[in-house]
């Protein structure tokens, strides 16, 4: 009996723990030291609330934060000393402990966030960027030139911004990014302001690089980084250029302009072809050291030092390109492992193409010919150029297939249904009365060809382009004139009036013009046969601004256009534009003002930047 009634009892002590006998004393303490409330806080404040910090780019920004828990009933606590302070976007500082430390090249709004057990606890925080830079390259600048820009601006010493384009989207890697101007009547030093919602900066230079009547200033390092990288992912900035004489006698002040920066860096390797110079040439977006393009190979490749390669198509893991290595009325082609800068196999390959476009492993590619009997897009091996299909019902003699390109996602080949007509019609390097057509793939092969944008009497739309998304095109369109060049302006091959379009991958789908995109620059006067050709993508997705599902894609293009100062003089460069996918299904102008890439040799004509996710096998 005795050792049962133990037993029994310690069995009623057990279930008196289990449910719900007496609390067990605490010590009227917080839950800091484990005897607290057991519910734990429901909320934590963070202090100081909304705080704005500001660096010179030299020093950082410094404040301590306070975390105080609340808890049922009202019951307060300091739980600074061991709750967990961070800050949601990193690259404006971070914690040690309680303590902020901002960092030194950018401004930006973020939230501050203390965790206490559970439990998070936030308050926005602004970091602004002020600092004043003299242009290591302007010699002999003035000791204080802030002193001498303080009177009233007056129109006649008026200097202009001509370059970048007002309202363009640079990517915060591109580096070297060049601001055009005109100094004004008398102007010898300027003054450049860098204002943003987080960025106040201010440039001290001269004219150091004279171009055409006006100056070009290239930011160095740290001015970039105070431009480019204070401002990634930001709202714009606004540039200003202030000029007088190294007196102060007077002071001239430009109209604004505004640019704004993505988020995300521009990555890959893009691949150019130089009709100049005969060879295709490289860049490395991602490489932090290289800041001009060059040489991958040239018609050596071929065996043939005079002859040249271009119309070529690179895969998009970097590793295979096929390049028309002859001439554009020939369409023999090398397959070309970039790795070793070889061919897979002896030149030439065993089909002809004029162009051609990788599929999303390397292992194929589409191409096209007019020379034999088959028309339509032609799917050959990646290594052998061995022909693996023939798609059928996608081209015949009279309106054959033309510029295929093939989507990432694998599913879809967008190509221009075209004929070949007038005093150049000998291959399809000039195609006319184009149509924007694609197939897509089925479990059993492909589907029949779809019209996206049919041919319309007096236009040529040529050159698709696939975006990275794989929901869209953009293509080129230009109008046929009349008259001895009429034939000429038309054929698909830098026409003078050429535009960039877009349209959804679906038939009969809405035009939308890229009307930014396609806009002069102050320096073209209006101009508007621009040649704005040859439309391709870089493969990736980016991200607008730091919010997570803002997107971005981006687009390069060649162009007749002035890079501000500098006047093409019938050259054609490489240009990129930002693109709003977005926009695309609302009918809306998705792109942005183009800007010129600098890498590129502006002594030749440059045409098809085609891109890679990675350069493969170094630059050199």
């Amino acid at each position: 009996m005795g050792a049962r009634a133990i037993f029994g009892t310690w069995v009623l002590v057990l279930a008196g723990c289990q449910c719900g006998g007496p609390a067990p004393a605490t010590d009227g303490g917080g839950g800091a030291g484990g005897g607290g409330d057991p519910t734990g806080p429901l909320s934590i404040t963070v202090a100081p609330a909304d705080a704005t910090y500001q660096t010179d780019g030299a020093t950082a920004a410094m404040a301590d934060y306070k975390a105080v828990a609340t808890f049922a009933g009202g019951r307060t606590e300091d739980v600074t000393a061991t709750a967990k302070f961070a800050l949601d976007d990193a690259s404006l500082g971070g914690f040690t402990g309680k303590a902020f430390k901002s960092t030194l090249d950018r401004g930006g709004k973020t939230s501050v966030t203390a965790t206490y057990k559970t439990v998070k606890g936030a308050t926005p925080v602004t970091v602004s960027l002020k600092k004043v830079i003299r242009d290591p390259a302007s010699m002999n600048l003035p000791t204080d030139p802030g002193m001498i820009f303080g009177k009233t601006p007056v129109a006649s010493r008026s200097p202009e911004l001509v370059y970048p384009n007002d309202r363009a989207l640079i990517p915060p890697n591109l580096g070297k990014l060049e601001v055009h101007f005109l100094p004004g009547n008398g102007n010898t030093v300027f003054e450049l302001s860098l204002k943003g919602l987080f960025t106040d900066v201010v440039i001290y230079l001269r004219c150091t690089t004279p171009m055409n009547g006006g100056c070009i200033y290239l930011p160095d390092e740290a001015a970039w980084r105070a431009l480019a990288l204070a401002n990634r992912g930001g709202p714009s900035v606004t540039l200003k250029l202030k000029g007088t004489d190294d007196t102060g006698a007077e002071v001239g002040e430009s109209a604004a302009l505004n640019i704004s920066f993505s988020q995300d860096e521009i990555q890959g390797g893009l691949y150019y072809w130089s009709t100049t110079a005969k060879s295709i040439m490289r860049f490395d977006f991602a490489s932090p050291t290289q800041t001009q393009a060059v040489k991958f190979v040239d018609a050596t490749i071929a065996n043939n030092p005079n002859g040249c390669v271009g119309c070529h198509a690179l895969s998009r893991d970097g590793k295979k390109m096929v390049v028309e290595a002859e001439g554009a009325t020939d369409g023999r082609i090398a397959i070309v492992d970039v790795a070793t800068k070889t061919t897979t196999t002896a030149f030439p390959a065993p089909n002809k193409s004029f162009f051609a476009s990788w599929n999303v492993d390397s292992t194929k590619f589409v191409g096209v010919d007019d020379r034999g009997t088959d028309f339509n897009l032609r799917v050959m091996d990646g290594t052998t150029g061995a022909l693996v299909e023939s798609i059928a019902n996608t081209g015949t003699k009279d309106r054959a297939t033309d510029h295929p390109d093939w989507s990432a996602d694998n599913q879809t080949i967008a190509y221009a249904s075209v004929t070949r007509e007038g005093p150049r019609a000998v291959s399809l390097q000039w195609p006319t009365k184009g149509a924007i057509r694609f197939v897509k793939k089925n479990v059993s092969g492909w589907d029949a060809p779809v019209e996206v944008a049919p041919y319309v009497a007096g236009k040529n739309r040529y050159y698709p382009a696939i975006a990275p998304s794989s929901d869209y095109l953009v293509f080129n369109e230009s109008n046929c004139k009349t008259g001895a060049q009429a034939d000429l302006n038309c054929d698909g091959d830098s026409d003078p009036d050429a535009r960039l379009f877009a349209a959804r991958l679906a038939a009969n789908a809405s035009l939308v013009e890229l009307k930014k995109a396609n806009a002069p620059g102050k320096r073209d006067n209006g101009k508007v046969e621009l040649t704005n050709s040859f439309p391709k993508w870089s493969p990736f997705n980016f991200q607008r601004t730091s919010t997570a599902g803002s997107r971005l894609q981006w687009v390069t293009f060649s162009s007749t256009r002035a890079y501000g100062l500098r006047e093409s003089g019938g050259l054609t460069w490489l240009w990129m534009v930002a693109v709003d996918p977005d926009k695309v299904a609302l009918s809306e102008d998705p792109s942005y003002p183009a800007f010129c890439l600098p890498f590129q040799d502006f002594a030749t004509s440059n045409h098809i930047a085609q891109w890679a996710t990675v350069i493969v096998g170094g630059i050199n």
